[in-house]
């Protein structure tokens, strides 16, 4: 199985306090003696020994969700990790999940923030080094000075960052919107960055106003970090506190622990949890198999009395009118729903004698139902029909057919 590159690198980042690689670590305990190693560091300090534990906890869950794939998840974890326990290892570890994540300008914005803590050591500089010079071929460095001193910037939507005299960040190629606010004043500019490129941005107030002091002075120069866009979320752009937002349901990922050591809600279970079934309205239309040309299309209703089986009834139209009675056993009630399927068809029509005549036949069949969300899911299966009493009938100057080859596909709508 392929491991993420965060696995790598934060191991790259913990060698001299492990020597196997975490991507080859196979066991829960292993990967915490790992991590500990990071958040139990003397040389940073904390005003709360608590943040060491949590912190620990808040990465070997964040691992878990990378292993599945659940990068936002993740990285909420991490970056609560690091807001609680602020050590540069741990933002190796968000900027090598945020590569992952193809989120490449804010990859190369956490790695330049690692590169100026002053807590980091010298093990892993070289290899960012080189990283950071691979992403920066790929992306603008934007450089955007203000006027006048002190005044808040924002890049795509996102907060607005106060600034002393300018603001430097990583963008990806494209155009952006950058926004200043001085006090009740405000400018706005547009930009395209190209790869490889460096931008300088002069942006001032048309007319400055009179602004009240802010609490703390911003610092001259800024680097930005996790702030252009409205991906991410936070309370003060010079702090180290970030959030994670979905932005198409306009809620934070919030960060997990399965140990109660947060006081959050678990994120969704990424398993796909089974789902009650409930009855509803089904449209099929099976084909003839044996001949492929020709089909019968059908409306009816799926009665779900439990979890795992249904009974559906179907009115057919083709050339002539059918009923299918039918019922089906469900494997399971998740996102796939594999079924086998059994029922009995019933065709009415008039043979070339002039003769009215009803073919009654059984049916078998196996497939898979697709939920799309909690009212729609689609499913096809392969099955077989034979009819009992249709030996010498004449129809449409051929023998009518005793077995038939009926591959069916089908939407069902639930209540």
């Amino acid at each position: 199985m392929k491991q993420p590159l965060a696995l790598v690198l934060l191991l790259a980042a913990t060698a001299s306090a492990q020597d196997a690689p975490l991507a080859q670590l196979q066991d829960d305990q292993q990967l915490t003696e790992t991590i500990t190693a990071i958040t139990q560091d003397p040389a940073i300090k904390v005003d709360d020994d608590k943040a060491r534990a949590v912190a620990t906890a808040l990465m070997t869950e964040g691992v878990h969700r990378l292993s599945v794939q659940a990068y936002d998840q993740a990285l909420a974890n991490f970056l609560e990790a690091y807001n609680r326990f602020p050590s540069p290892k741990i933002l190796l570890n968000i900027a090598s999940t945020l590569h992952d994540m193809g989120r490449k300008a804010d990859a190369a914005n956490t790695y330049q923030r690692y590169l100026a803590d002053p807590a980091t050591g010298s093990e892993r500089v070289g290899e960012v080094k080189e990283l950071l010079i691979k992403l920066d071929s790929e992306l603008a460095i934007l450089t955007i000075h203000v006027t006048p001193h002190g005044s808040d910037v924002s890049v795509d939507a996102g907060p607005f960052v106060p600034v002393g005299s300018s603001l430097q960040l990583r963008v990806r190629p494209g155009t952006h919107t950058v926004r200043l606010r001085h006090g009740a004043a405000s400018a706005e500019a547009d930009l395209n960055s190209f790869e490889g490129e460096t931008r300088d941005l002069q942006l001032a107030v048309a007319e400055p106003v009179e602004a009240p002091p802010p609490a703390v002075r911003p610092p001259d120069q800024v680097q930005g970090w996790l702030v252009a866009g409205r991906t991410y979320g936070t309370s003060d752009g010079n702090s180290r506190q970030r959030r994670v937002h979905d932005v198409a349901t306009n809620q934070d990922v919030k960060p997990y622990v399965s140990n109660g050591e947060l006081d959050y809600a678990p994120p969704p279970d990424f398993s796909d949890p089974p789902e009650h079934l409930t009855s509803g309205v089904l449209a099929i239309a099976r084909i003839d198999g044996n001949h492929g040309k020709g089909f019968a299309g059908g409306l009816g209703i799926e009665y779900a009395p439990s979890d795992t089986f249904e009974v559906e009834l179907a009115g057919l139209k083709s050339e002539v009118y059918g009923l299918y009675l039918g019922g089906r056993y469900i494997f399971s009630t998740g996102l796939l729903r594999p079924y086998l399927g059994a029922g009995i068809p019933l065709f009415f029509f008039t043979d070339d004698a002039t003769k009215n005549q009803i073919s009654i036949g059984g049916r078998l069949a196996a497939g898979l139902e697709l939920r799309i969300n909690g009212h729609l899911s689609v499913n096809a299966d392969l099955g077989i029909e034979h009819f009992f009493n249709v030996d010498g009938i004449i129809y449409n100057s051929q023998t009518f057919e005793a077995t038939t080859f009926a591959p069916t596909i089908g939407v069902i709508g639930r209540l």
